[in-house]
């Protein structure tokens, strides 16, 4: 936004060099005298306002005055003083709780717990050495048993290793048999397979000779004859002609006639069917069509009789439910009378308890204005307790020099809950009577829709006569809509029909009252063709069964076509036969010189077993190679073994005469000494396990003992504050309350106002005017009778200057006494001419005061 300010001189309008929008607003705050806040909270009430402030009730002139002298500060600083003492209540419950979780915290708990710990700890080191000693111990014994171990190993190797030595030279004998049995067996092997060999040719070739004489046997078994397959495929052909004509007879189906056509060729019995058929089809047609034609004019008779029923029956039902309808109405009427009566009575109620609580209200309202006049008497003396010499004031901030005298009593204590009790008894009426209102108000509304008088009824009668009354109506409105239905059904099945009959006359060309004749003619026409069709089929039948000897055509035929398959697959089995003969005789040849071969073969291999090993001998000492082989390696190990425990005893012995001079107790011995002391071992273990844990639990104990004893303590000092700040916030909520503090300071600065208007009022009136307060009701002392009137009795020239008197008042107030500028509307006309004079005077004198 831009703005300009201008100053006019002698020679015409200067612009004042201002070039910011604050150095503007500099200017003009000092040409008026009053700051943009200031300024706007004086134009809260313009002239004619002001009678209405001077006139009107004094708590919307105390809200009025609260915000012009921005005293709704105090309210903000009373909610935020409510929310602190809120914080501080909730954060006191919850240090409470958790001190009540600390009550067995203390010094003395913590010295029986590091007592403890000393000598848990003094335990720990002396079952530390008994478990080293026994480790030492332990480990000596282990050392002993593992040799005596070792030694009795050893020993007992070597002697299972001595016994074994006669073993393995039988092992070494057999070695040599399997390298005989190894060149033998494979020659042996080889005769037997030249053997298996011959004796399967042999078999085969008697096989091949047995399926030769079979095959010869099974052709001359079969006896096939080209010839009569030739026959039979040329009768199948010429009786597949016969199919067409038993389809045309099957279209008629008559076997037996009085008068059947007989001695016709087959071509002339199916031209004559053929033609006979589509003229019976024409004739059908026709009529089905003037059948169609004479049933739709019944049927359009009948309907229209019954379309002219269901009207009538429409009519009858129109008449009924107006009677109907006009029962419900007046049920209706009645009923919303006799609701209207019972609202009427129930509202009368309602305002005899409005007039119990309104009295109640206005007690209530008397009693706080009498407590809070009460508490103002108090004065700032209720504060005392809130304020410490040499901090800041909780209220205005400032520093607090001196402390007034004390109050003796508990007046404000007393008062403030005597207030809190008639408040929250108001609070509970308010709520009744807005409750009381509201219902009210709804049975008002209620009565108001309804738009009925009143009329005495029983409405629970009334709405069972309208109930029944309506269900009556909706039944016949039911039986209305089902007929209307039904009427409009028949209705579009006239007009249907109606439409099928044009157009079947138009399709058959035949007046309506010929269509029945025209009928007749058709179905003697049709019934006369039909007994020369069925003639011609009698005779065609006939031919039928001359030709196939009285069976049907399919079977005729089907007979004919099993015959060519049979003749067919003779001829196949006949091939078949012929083909499998060659080639048993090519394998019969193949077979013999095979024969001759594995015979000469036969004497060579039994050359080469001469002088062998018997081969029930070679396969009984046969060895494979990898037995073989396992059994060099175990002579083999068996003699490195040997060698190797004769070694290591010998050491054995040297290390035992080393470590334990003297004779080896027995293992047993050592193994029971060994045992006891393990037990022991794993007795101090368990018992230095279970020590540690408890030492550990008892770290954490101490350590946690010391956190929960520094955790009260802070909690117990921040719990004190807080009970010295909940105390301060609370009597600071309390007197920031609208009746205490806010309540003295209205009336101190309501007073300075009162005392400023009576100055003007006094001038503007010439002295014959003072202004008073009394209670926060504004009055006028007249000098001149020495009466005290309200404000509301004044004249318009007296409410004039009481209201201009008030509001030069309030802008001094609010200018804090320095007043550049002034703003008055209406109101001067009420003044006669000398009064008029005076009130300009002190106009014009005000910025010279």
């Amino acid at each position: 936004s831009e703005g300009r300010l201008f100053e006019l001189g002698p020679v015409g309008e200067r612009l004042l060099p201002l070039e910011t929008l604050d150095a503007l607003n500099r200017a003009l705050e000092e040409l008026l005298g009053l700051t943009y806040e200031a300024f706007t909270r004086a134009l809260l009430l313009p002239q004619g306002e002001f009678d209405r402030f001077l006139k009107g009730e004094a708590k919307e002139r105390r809200r009025i005055l609260l915000d012009l002298f921005e005293l709704t500060r105090l309210e903000r600083a009373r909610e935020k003083a409510a929310s602190r003492r809120a914080a501080l209540l909730e954060e006191k419950g919850r240090l409470e709780g958790e001190l009540a979780g600390l009550l067995g915290v203390s010094l003395e708990a913590k010295e029986d717990l590091e007592r403890a710990l000393a000598d848990l700890t003094r335990e720990i080191a002396r079952l530390q050495g008994e478990k080293k000693r026994l480790e030492e111990g332990i480990a000596e014994l282990k050392g002993l048993q593992a040799l005596l171990l070792r030694k009795g190993e050893l020993e007992g190797r070597l002697g299972r290793l001595k016994a074994e030595a006669s073993r393995m030279a039988e092992v070494e004998e057999r070695l040599k048999k399997a390298s005989e049995a190894e060149v033998a067996l494979p020659l042996w092997q080889d005769l037997r397979r030249k053997e298996e060999a011959l004796a399967a040719t042999e078999r085969e070739l008697q096989r091949v000779r047995v399926r030769l004489a079979q095959l010869e046997g099974d052709r001359q078994a079969l006896a096939f004859d080209p010839e009569a397959l030739k026959e039979a495929q040329r009768a199948l052909l010429q009786a597949e002609g016969l199919r067409a004509l038993e389809a045309l007879w099957r279209r008629v189906g008559v076997k037996e006639h009085l008068a059947p056509r007989l001695g016709l060729a087959p071509e002339a019995y199916a031209e004559a069917l053929e033609s006979l058929l589509q003229e019976e089809a024409y004739l059908a047609e026709k009529e089905r069509e003037l059948s169609r034609t004479v049933e739709v004019q019944g049927r359009l008779r009948e309907k229209e009789e019954a379309l002219k029923r269901v009207r009538e029956a429409l009519a009858a039902l129109v008449e009924e439910g107006g009677q109907a309808r006009a029962q419900v109405e007046a049920l209706e009427r009645a009923l919303k009378g006799a609701e209207a009566h019972r609202l009427q009575q129930e509202l009368e109620e309602i305002g005899r308890q409005r007039g119990l609580l309104q009295a109640e209200k206005e007690r209530l309202e008397s009693e706080l204005a009498h407590l809070a006049r009460e508490e103002r008497r108090l004065g700032l003396l209720a504060y005392r307790d809130l304020l410490r010499p040499g901090e800041p004031c909780p209220l205005c901030g400032s520093v607090v020099r001196g402390l007034p005298p004390a109050l003796e009593g508990h007046g404000a204590i007393a008062l403030r809950e005597r207030r809190e009790e008639a408040e929250k008894a108001l609070r509970e009426v308010l709520t009744r009577l807005g409750a009381v209102a509201e219902e009210e108000r709804a049975k008002r509304e209620a009565l108001e829709i309804l738009g009925v008088e009143p009329i005495p009824g029983d409405p629970k009668e009334l709405e069972g006569k309208l109930q029944e009354a309506q269900a009556r109506l909706q039944e016949l409105r039911e039986k209305y809509r089902e007929k209307q239905g039904e009427a409009r059904a028949l209705e579009e099945e006239v007009k249907r029909l109606s439409q099928e009959k044009e157009r079947l006359h138009q399709e058959v060309s035949c007046p309506e009252e010929e269509a029945e004749i025209a009928w007749e003619k058709t179905r003697e026409a049709l019934a006369s063709l039909r007994w020369e069709k069925e003639a011609l089929a009698a005779g065609l039948y006939r031919l039928l069964w001359e030709r196939t000897g009285g069976r049907p055509v399919p079977e005729y035929i089907a007979a004919l076509s099993r015959r060519v398959e049979e003749l067919e697959k003779k001829e196949k089995q006949d091939r078949d036969l012929a083909r499998a003969w060659e080639e048993a005789s090519r394998t019969l040849a193949g077979l013999l010189a095979q024969e001759e071969e594995q015979r000469k073969a036969l004497e060579e291999a039994k050359g080469r077993v001469v002088d062998l090993m018997p081969e029930e001998e070679a396969k009984v000492l046969y060895l494979p190679p990898k037995e073989r082989e396992a059994l060099a390696e175990r002579i083999r190990a068996h003699r490195e073994e040997l060698a190797q425990v004769e070694a290591l005893l010998g050491e054995v012995e040297r290390e035992a005469r080393a470590r334990f001079p003297g004779s080896l107790p027995p293992l047993a011995e050592v193994e029971a000494r060994l045992r006891r002391e393990e037990e022991r071992l794993s007795e101090v273990q368990g018992s230095l396990e279970a020590r540690m844990g408890e030492k550990a639990v008892l770290e954490e104990r101490l350590k946690e003992m010391g956190e929960r004893i520094k955790r009260r303590r802070e909690m117990e000092a921040r719990l004190a504050e807080v009970v010295r700040e909940m105390d301060l916030w609370e009597k600071l909520a309390f007197d920031l309350q609208q009746n205490n503090f806010p309540a003295y300071l209205l009336g101190l600065r309501q007073r300075n106002l009162v005392e400023r208007a009576d100055e003007l009022m006094a001038t503007l009136s010439s002295g014959r005017y003072r202004l008073r307060s009394k209670e926060d009701e504004y009055q006028v002392l007249d000098l001149w009778t020495e009466a005290v009137r309200p404000v509301k009795t004044l004249s318009g020239g007296e409410s004039f200057l009481a209201s201009l008197s008030l509001a030069l008042a309030l802008s001094e107030e609010l200018s804090r006494g320095r007043l550049g500028a002034l703003f008055l509307d209406e109101g001067f006309g009420t003044l006669d001419p000398e009064t008029l004079e005076v009130v300009a005077g002190v106009l014009e004198a005000l910025p010279t005061r």
